[in-house]
């Protein structure tokens, strides 16, 4: 197969979506460092949020250009080591945590990142475990669906494994349940097309949550969350002040520099509530446009699964698509009230960091593989001379 044009669509969609990241930042960045400085004693500039954005912003510019010009074939080889050393990270960070380590970003009871000095930022392993599991589970399902061994134990028990590493470092050690669900839904997602039986597959799902029943069990602050959502107690601030910003900003929004909700009233309102803040300033017509971008990224990444010869990259966009859509939904569906709220990012649009940075590379993998997918073939035959143009796709799903 030879190389041709990349969907170059997927570049400017996701380079449209940090454009408009960019513009919002700015917007609202000087009234987020005023509320902070009146509430911390702090002496933030106005320029403060926008100028660390923008660095986040080039970063992953940079790393969304790095995964179309490395190789995948090299960088695939690497998958477990790099899942091995997204775990021993995650360790790291728990225990330095504990430790009450300055190495070490804690917020809210949570730590999850080590502190990048002078840079003002932190990285999170949760984001290199995601790339790991990738990279890793991927190839399982391509080795184990051409060795017939989907269904058979050399095929689930390194699974298992995976998704038990995940369960202690990322949902229990970190308390990031939200990145647990994305791993889930990638894993899951690239197992189903990748040909795993539907009984296999009914019996992962009802483990997984049995395993998510636990830890929401054994941690208050995600029982809360349920309280929150069934309006039976609690407190239900951020998701009022989210509503209620998205119903200010009602068809067209009250336009830049006129947001309410950023002056201390919605909280997270740089990352985990972007969503509100582009209701409230663009309204409905904003939020729409915004979706519509996702969408589109996310029918182009499932184009290019479709169409990709090699089983293991075909399921590496499949789980880039996942991660994509699983931040989207919880992020948005949390804001809006839909389902419980979870602090978690919403791609290319919250206020930068590690999360930007590893699913601009993931994305950037996929822009690659988009040229190397199958092409339409004519077929001429001698009554026309026009011929006939089909295109063949994989098929996955066994029959």
């Amino acid at each position: 197969m030879r190389k041709h044009k990349p969907d170059f669509v997927i570049a400017l969609l996701v380079l449209t979506l940090m454009a408009i990241s960019l513009i919002v930042i700015y917007a609202i960045g000087p009234r987020v460092a005023q509320f902070e400085n009146s509430q911390n004693g702090g002496s933030l500039d106005e320029m403060y949020f926008a100028r660390h954005h923008i660095f986040s912003v080039l970063m992953s510019i940079g790393a969304l250009a790095a995964g179309y010009l490395f190789k995948h074939e090299w960088v695939k080889k690497f998958g477990q080591k790099i899942l091995i050393a997204g775990f021993v990270l995650c360790f790291l960070v728990i225990v330095l945590g504990r430790m009450g380590s300055s190495l070490v970003l804690c917020d809210l009871g949570a730590c999850r990142a080590f502190r990048v000095p002078g840079l003002g930022i932190g990285f999170q392993p949760a984001e290199l475990v995601k790339i790991g599991v990738l990279l890793y589970v991927s190839y399982l399902v391509a080795d184990r669906n051409r060795r017939k061994l989907l269904d058979k134990s050399e095929f689930w028990v390194p699974v298992g494994v995976v998704m038990l590493c995940v369960a202690i470092f990322v949902a229990w050690g970190l308390k990031d349940f939200g990145s647990t669900v994305v791993i889930f839904t990638m894993v899951m997602s690239m197992m189903w097309l990748g040909g795993v039986s539907a009984k296999n597959m009914a019996i992962f799902v009802a483990v997984a949550l049995l395993g998510a029943g636990i830890l929401i069990v054994i941690a208050p602050h995600r029982l809360a969350r349920l309280a929150n959502f069934n309006n039976e107690s609690g407190d239900t601030h951020h998701i009022d002040n989210s509503l209620l910003g998205m119903g200010t900003g009602g068809l067209m929004g009250v336009g830049l520099g006129n947001s309410v909700q950023t002056t201390g009233y919605l909280p997270e309102a740089l990352s985990d509530s972007i969503f509100s803040v582009v209701g409230e300033i663009w309204g409905f017509v904003g939020t729409m446009a915004v979706m519509m971008i996702y969408v589109a990224i996310s029918f182009r990444l499932l184009d290019v699964s479709r169409k990709t010869e090699d089983l293991e990259n075909s399921m590496y966009v499949v789980g880039v698509f996942a991660w994509l859509i699983a931040h989207v939904i919880i992020n948005v569906g949390g804001m809006t009230g839909i389902i419980p709220m979870k602090g978690i990012t919403l791609p290319f649009l919250s206020y930068g960091g590690t999360s930007m940075l590893f699913v601009a590379y993931a994305v950037g993998t996929a822009f690659q593989l988009s040229g190397w997918t199958k092409r339409e073939i004519v077929d001429e035959d001698s009554g026309s001379r026009r011929g006939q143009r089909r295109t063949r796709y994989a098929s996955h799903r066994r029959g």
